[in-house]
């Protein structure tokens, strides 16, 4: 058996309009196709991105039978900053001009989508294990570092939807 590691072109982030799913909670291989409300924005990303669920909240409260320390989980919390690159022309209709025009304006909703295993150009199939974040864009910000590419740093404020390693039906 030999060990092959994946790349990060096996890595999909689409951004999505809420209003392409019917429930969140069970989002279809068929929706995630749906080119008109959902944008692969996967190769505008710079690579040090951060879309991921983190440390969930969690309760310490005892009951009379509890014996030791408990630390019961509450609430999922999740993270998504994206840091995509720009155009030198701003009139050009390439991935990078469509990174920034979605997330240039505070206070839009969205659903991050991730897909691990399959290359960032394949289409959403049915098996294919994806996870959806809700956010509302924040403020943006401008990526100017020496000898670097310029970007724009996508910020997002989460709002409570999550579906993590969910797998496509139809």
């Amino acid at each position: 058996m030999t060990n092959t590691k994946m790349l990060r072109g096996n890595v999909t982030i689409w951004a999505a309009y809420p209003e392409a799913f019917a429930n969140l909670e069970a989002p279809t291989a068929a929706e995630l196709n749906n080119t008109a409300l959902v944008k692969n924005i996967s190769c505008a990303i710079e690579d040090s991105y951060t879309l991921n669920t983190t440390s969930s909240d969690t309760d310490d409260s005892l009951s009379i039978c509890d014996i030791g320390n408990v630390s019961t989980p509450t609430f999922i919390n999740y993270e998504a900053s994206l840091d995509g690159f720009r155009d030198e022309d701003i009139t050009a209709n390439g991935v990078y001009n469509l990174f920034f025009n979605l997330f240039k304006v505070p206070g839009i909703p969205y659903v991050l989508i991730k897909r691990i295993g399959k290359p960032n150009t394949a289409p959403a199939a049915i098996g294919d294990t994806v996870s959806l974040y809700a956010v509302t864009t924040d403020n943006p910000a401008e990526l100017l570092d020496d000898a670097s590419m310029i970007r724009l740093g996508a910020r997002f404020k989460t709002v409570g939807g999550v579906n993590a390693n969910w797998k496509l039906v139809a």
